[in-house]
């Protein structure tokens, strides 16, 4: 069903777009019209219309719309659904259509009348209908007048006979309607419309004449009879031949004229009154739908001549205005569209008039409201169309209607507290935005219509509810002049020079003194009249009498204000070209205009004053530099009246003054101020005494005064001080405090405010303002001279709060403006003054802060001060890093030597230790910050920095084997976990663990080196002073603490990346380096006397670093970084056993397997022994006593690393990892983290090692064995991990079996398919085996040894019980996050 309305509807517009498109003769024809075609459905309704483009057109509308009209016609809208396009018209009857008239009348429209008419009783989908509404539309398009009239009148005459659809009917009306096509403009009638050659008058004149002819005809025939048989009949017959023809041409033109007649009368006698009627129904019910008809109405009207439409047209309008009138707001809403629709179409030509309807049409009570917001919503979409000037013939019937709607009894009704309605219009005021809206569109000669009105209220009242509103109305017309297209900068600078002048001086008297003035004048008047007794003044005081009161002078400076507002908009907006030498010499005389505003008594003129001054300082106006001493002094006269500076004025004023200070006027004055104080002195050398105090007093009056007094700046800073700790005013406060320091003004007090800045710099809670505070007081620093103590107490300020402060915002201010410092200041004022005490703070910083942004910071500062550092100060830093330093040897034998002494010594012992430990700590940190910076000058230091490096080290690796063996040797039961104890270690604390004493000074030794050997790679692996250092390395790679193995790894990460594979080759063939002297203890490393660079690269040494790594893998925390620096440090010794390894003959892969799988019962074994232990215990709750087995035939290989052969340790590293990832498969719980590793590792090795020797069992079986046994695996962990913050356990078992099956295809794709089947077949049989042999023995062990089996049974029990626990354990720890606890209130 749904398919079969899909392709009706598709039929259905195939069908319109076909009766609707053209031949291409007669598009010519019609684009060679005035009426340009448009979409027939354009003008539908909103819910009716399609989204079909109009084309652009032209139509001339009514008398003196010719202009506007092309702009609306063109502008067609694309895309606008409030504009109406205009007809498509065409000269003949109707346009050629493919399919027949008798077709259209007979077939199509019954058929989409029938779905387009139904009623409730036949279903009907709504699509269907709009669609079969739409097509009869285009029907109407190509339909003869008589069909088409005949429809018209039959779906209006079907309006009133089923009321019930009226909707639908109206729609179809509408759609019939707008495909109206016939051009009736060539017509000719009358001024009133109607015709000249009415058809019925012609026909009784015409009788008339005829009767009246016949008997006069009749007598002239018998007397012309004789002669009429002379003439020649050829003749005869060949005129009557050429008057046939000229009857015929005349008929077929009269026919076309009649026609059009006929259908002009028609329309104009029944169609419109009869839509007419329709639009004009009192009836509010569905007025909404009633409402676009006379959208239909007025595309009609284009259609006929010009005299008919001027007639026809103001009907429809005064019908529309009066529709505003309903009570119901959607009735109201949709009238006020149509008539937005409307004007847009016909254009400004016909506003004045529609703004003159509306009046008429709304002129009581609420429908005042109404009036004002329908004119509001026409001139918000009239502006964006029409040209300037284009409405201004109604621009005073449009002001009289704002001025009763912003001060009228509108606006009191509006304003009044009782007044309720639900109204939309009474609810919102838009009459200051209609001002706004005027002034934007209209010619500048006519904003004094918009001023007048205002002028008048202002004379009349000065209430301050009135004159708010006027000064919001004029500060909306500023806004709306500057927003004008038409915008010229010599009529608006003259206007509003005009009207400032004309309004200051007004506005500066009070009204006390025009009365005085008045009275005056009165008095004169009457003494200089003769006396006369008979003259008698009589005073009225009735109040019809009294003379009515002049509020003008009182409220002039409202003008004043509105027009420095228009000066003041225009110069913020660049609306005046400031690079034009005349629009500078016009904008000069506004600098003493904006100046005579200072002295106004009414502070908004003063803000707006200094905003003007605040832009044309900045401009190159010669009357700008005579004018700034004045402004200056009328400046500070105004902070001297104000008790605050919370206010706008003194805001504007402080902007005024910093733009002054800024200014390029202000250094000219400055420099002829310093140039006549220097030769005011060089005369005075020359002259006596009393000639020096003669001229001294006549150069004061001549010479130019400084920007600033002295006074006035302490006034100044007295007075802005309290700003600069306001978030309001604090951006004013230091940009005027800043432009006193660009001017470097010195001043006692300007000390006192520098160090409330300083303070302020550290304490403000602000991130803007600690940074407005740093700039100006670095500023400061810069410009201004300091003595040598305050110098010194400013750098110790900066150090004691970048280490002491409480809070680390005001800590990382601190460092912020110490790298300021450090970067900007000269070497001559930075390292006498700052450089040590600096270089102390940043290392206290980096060792004790708690802020990890602060050590950053640090860490990224002190390299750019060292390298400042000249050789002097360097040997300074040397010294302390080798006090430091010494520390770490000396700590750990200070508590040895107070073991005899009291329990307090002990402890003081302890305490010393600690902070010696500290030390040197911050030593080792300095080495490795620093090394990088210094480059050259540290190889100097290179000796007694590895000997640093050494003896941390050595210490750390003797405290930590001798604790150990000391508490194996105590330990009687359970050993002591020193990787747990570890673990729950953080940084600074104080283990109490002796093994974990020295763990942060092995952490920070191995980064220092790891730095410094990435600093100087070349040398990293090749001087003879490192080998020891990276021998101690690599027995740290076991240490308990996880942060010290991963410094370790990361090392030998830096050794792999300057090392070679090939390396290991030539360090066995080097005699040299089989030479090593025995260790003298037993926790020290053996002396190495070969080549530096092989110092690893031995086969024994790459064992033992192995097997290292691998006890790092198998440690309980390993953290992404460390798994993934193994593996690459893995990879790399891989690849030197791999140099080892003997080559193999190239023979089919295939072929090796075929023969080399009947050993693998012998050689794969012991690789799959545990992996079908695995499985046993897994799936059958086995034990795992054979893994136990295995792990220790692992720990005997390792034991006995020294019997493996070179070409096998390839072999055996990878039997050791692919033992590792059983052993996680059985007793890891689901453990993941250690068999993700393992198995990138396996990738890796696998594209190293060529297939012909990867596919030998020996190689292959131990990296398929545990990846198999993974894909296979359901166990999911039920301990935290790592990872599992990220992700849950599910999500970590299906990861891992997504990278073993990557690295079995992997594996497949290197050894052959028929290989790779081959092995995992002989897997899967071999496991089935073993679980077959160990099930037997089960069933035998209950005979044979019950004691045993009893045993095995109830660890089993003990196993499923453990498991159980645990996973109620772990749902429990992961439910705790989402519990919410709900508290019942207790029963009463």
């Amino acid at each position: 069903m749904h398919i079969q309305m899909h392709r009706r509807l598709r039929a259905l517009r195939r069908f319109r777009s076909l009766v609707v498109e053209k031949p291409i003769s007669e598009r010519a024809a019609s684009e060679s019209m005035d009426v340009d075609g448009a979409d027939i459905n354009a003008g539908a309704s909103d819910s009716d219309s399609e989204n079909d483009s109009d084309d652009e057109g032209e139509i001339e509308v009514g008398s003196g719309a010719k202009q506007s009209g092309k702009k609306l016609a063109s502008a067609g809208n694309k895309g606008d659904r409030s504009a109406l396009s205009p007809l498509s018209l065409d000269s003949g009857d109707a346009n050629i259509s493919p399919i027949s008239q008798a077709n259209i009348r007979g077939l199509f429209m019954p058929l989409f009348e029938h779905w387009a008419l139904a009623d409730d009783t036949v279903a009907v989908n709504p699509q269907l209908i709009h669609e079969s509404i739409q097509t009869i539309g285009s029907l109407g398009a190509v339909m003869p007048w008589s069909q088409y009239n005949g429809a018209l009148r039959k779906y209006l005459g079907m309006v009133k006979k089923v009321p019930e659809m009226e909707k639908r009917l109206s729609r179809l009306v509408l759609s019939v309607l707008d495909s109206f096509h016939y051009d009736l403009r060539q017509v000719k009638v009358d001024d009133a419309g109607r015709l000249l050659h009415n058809p019925s008058a012609k026909a009784e004149k015409r009788g008339l004449e005829q009767k009246a002819s016949v008997e006069s005809e009749q007598l002239q025939h018998e007397q012309n009879q004789l002669d009429d048989e002379d003439e020649n009949q050829d003749d005869g017959s060949n005129v009557e031949i050429d008057t046939e023809m000229q009857d015929v041409e005349l008929t077929a033109a009269s026919a076309k004229e009649r026609q059009a007649e006929r259908i002009h009368e028609s329309v104009v006698t029944h169609l419109l009154p009869e839509l007419k009627k329709k639009v004009s129904s009192s009836s509010e019910d569905n007025m909404a739908l009633r409402a676009p008809m006379a959208m239909a109405l007025v595309r009609i009207l284009t259609a006929l001549p010009k005299q008919t439409m001027n007639t026809q047209l103001p009907g429809i309008l005064t019908t529309i205005c009066n529709m505003l009138r309903a009570k119901a707001q959607s009735a109201r809403n949709a009238t006020r569209d149509t008539l937005i629709r409307i004007i847009k179409f016909l254009g400004p030509a016909y506003f004045g008039f529609l703004v003159k309807e509306l009046n008429s049409s709304l002129s009581r009570g609420p429908q005042r409201h109404i009036l004002s917001y329908t004119i509001y919503t026409l001139l918000k979409e009239l502006s964006k169309i029409v040209s300037v000037g284009q409405i201004d013939y109604t621009m005073e019937d449009l002001v009289g209607i704002l001025i009763e709607d912003v001060f009228g009894h509108v606006a009191q009704e509006k304003e009044a507290e009782e007044w309720t309605t639900k109204s939309r219009e009474a609810r919102v005021h838009h009459g200051p935005d209609c001002f706004e809206i005027l002034a934007a569109v209209c010619s500048f000669e006519n904003v004094r219509v918009l001023l007048a009105p205002l002028r008048d209220i202002l004379r009349e009242t000065d209430t301050p509810k009135r004159t708010k509103n006027v000064d919001n109305v004029l500060h909306r017309i500023s806004i709306g002049l500057n927003r004008n297209r038409s915008y010229n900068t010599d009529s608006v600078l003259k206007f509003c020079h005009g009207v400032i002048n004309q309004y200051m001086t007004m506005s500066q008297k009070s009204a006390k003194d025009t009365e005085k003035i008045k009275a005056e004048a009165e008095l004169k008047r009457l003494r200089l009249r003769r006396p006369n007794d008979e003259e008698i003044t009589v005073f009225m005081k009735r109040a019809d009498v009294l003379v009515k009161r002049d509020y003008l002078q009182a409220n002039a400076h409202r003008f004043v204000e509105f027009g420095l507002g228009v000066i003041y908009y225009g110069l913020k907006g660049n609306r005046f070209d400031v690079k034009s030498s005349e629009v500078l010499g016009m904008l000069d005389p506004f600098v003493d205009l904006a100046g005579d505003a200072l002295f106004s008594r009414f502070n908004s003129i003063i803000s707006l004053g200094c905003k003007i001054w605040t832009l044309l300082v900045r401009l190159p106006l010669p009357s700008v530099v005579s004018g700034i001493p004045v402004v200056v002094n009328r400046l500070f006269a105004i902070f001297r009246k104000s008790a605050t500076s919370n206010s706008d004025m003194i805001q504007n004023c402080f902007k005024l003054l910093a733009s002054i200070l800024r200014s390029s006027h202000a250094e000219e004055l400055m420099a002829s101020y310093e140039k006549s104080k220097k030769s005011a002195e060089a005369t005075a050398e020359k002259t006596s005494k009393k000639q020096q105090k003669q001229q001294q007093r006549e150069e004061q009056q001549k010479q130019a005064r400084p920007l600033l007094e002295d006074s006035q700046l302490r006034d100044l800073i007295d007075f802005i001080r309290p700003d600069i700790e306001e978030p309001e005013r604090q951006a004013t406060a230091f940009n005027l405090i800043r432009a006193v320091l660009s001017r470097r003004m010195l001043v006692d007090s300007l000390y006192t405010l520098m160090d409330t800045i300083r303070e302020l710099m550290i304490t403000a809670q602000a991130d803007n303002m600690r940074e407005l505070c740093r700039l100006t007081w670095f500023q400061f620093l810069m410009d201004y001279p300091l003595g040598k103590q305050r110098l010194n107490n400013a750098m110790t300020f900066i150090v004691q709060n970048s280490t002491g402060y409480v809070f680390e915002s005001g800590r990382m201010s601190a460092l912020e403006i110490m790298g300021v410092i450090v970067n900007r200041f000269a070497d001559e004022i930075l390292l006498p003054n700052a450089a040590e005490p600096f270089f102390l703070g940043l290392v206290l910083i980096i060792t004790k802060d708690d802020s990890s942004r602060c050590r950053e910071m640090a860490v990224h500062l002190l390299p750019q001060l060292i390298a400042r550092f000249d050789q002097e100060r360097l040997k300074r830093v040397w010294v302390l890093l080798d006090q430091w330093s010494s520390g770490i040897v000396d700590s750990s034998k200070i508590v040895e030597n107070a073991a005899s002494d009291s329990a307090k010594a002990v402890r003081e012992a302890q305490m010393r230790r600690v902070k010696m430990r500290e030390l040197g700590r911050a030593a080792l940190q300095c080495y490795g910050i620093i090394a990088e910076p210094l480059g050259e000058r540290f190889n100097s230091r290179i000796p007694d920095f590895l000997k640093t490096i050494d003896a941390a080290l050595s210490v750390s690796l003797r405290t930590w084997k001798q604790a150990e063996a000391k508490l194996n040797a105590a330990a009687t039961g359970q050993a002591v976990d020193l990787e747990q104890l570890a673990a729950n270690l953080h940084s600074g604390a104080d283990p109490q663990q002796e093994a974990l004493t020295y763990w942060e000074t092995a952490y920070m030794a191995l980064n220092t080196f790891g730095r410094f050997a990435k600093a100087t790679s070349a040398r990293s692996v090749g001087d003879q002073g490192q080998s020891r250092i990276w021998l101690l390395a690599m027995s740290h790679l076991t240490h308990p603490h996880a942060w010290v193995r991963l410094a370790a790894s990361r090392l030998f990460g830096v050794y792999v990346a300057n090392a070679d594979p090939s390396w290991m080759l030539e360090a066995e063939s080097d005699s040299s380096s089989s030479v090593v002297e025995d260790a003298q203890e037993e926790w020290d490393v053996p002396v190495y006397a070969g080549k530096p660079k092989y110092v690893l690269m031995s086969v024994h040494r790459l064992r033992e670093l192995a097997h290292s790594m691998l006890i790092q893998l198998s440690g309980r925390s390993l953290a992404p970084d460390l798994g993934n620096q193994i593996v690459k440090n893995l990879f790399f010794i891989s690849k030197c056993f791999f140099t080892a390894v003997p080559t193999v003959p190239a023979v089919d892969a295939n072929k090796v397997v075929s023969a080399s799988l009947s050993s693998f019962d012998t050689a794969g074994n012991g690789a799959d022994d545990s992996d079908s232990n695995s499985s046993d215990s897994d799936h059958e709750n086995e034990d795992d006593n054979s893994d136990v087995d295995d792990d220790d035939a692992g720990n005997a290989e390792a034991a006995d690393l020294e019997k493996v052969p070179a070409e096998r340790s390839l072999l055996w590293l990878i039997h050791r990892v692919g033992r590792l990832a059983r052993t996680e498969i059985i007793r890891g719980r689901g453990a993941t983290e250690k068999r993700n590793y393992c198995f990138r590792w396996f990738a890796a090795i696998v594209t190293l090692i060529p297939p012909a020797i990867l596919v030998q069992p020996s190689y292959i079986m131990p990296i398929i064995s545990s990846l198999h046994r993974t894909t296979e695996d359901t166990q999911v962990a039920q301990t935290k991990s790592l990872v599992a913050v990220v992700k849950t356990p599910e999500q970590q078992l299906a990861d891992l079996k997504d990278l073993a099956s990557e690295v079995l295809k992997l594996v497949e794709s290197r050894i052959g398919v028929t290989a790779y089947t081959s092995l995992v077949n002989k897997i899967r049989r071999h496991v089935d085996t073993v679980r077959q042999t160990r099930r037997e023995r089960r069933k035998q062990l209950a005979i044979v040894d019950p004691e045993l089996h009893a045993k095995k049974k109830i660890r089993k029990h003990e196993n499923s019980r453990r498991r159980k626990i645990e996973k109620i354990q772990f749902k429990n720890s992961r439910s705790q996050r989402t519990n919410i606890i709900v508290r019942r209130a207790p029963k009463a």
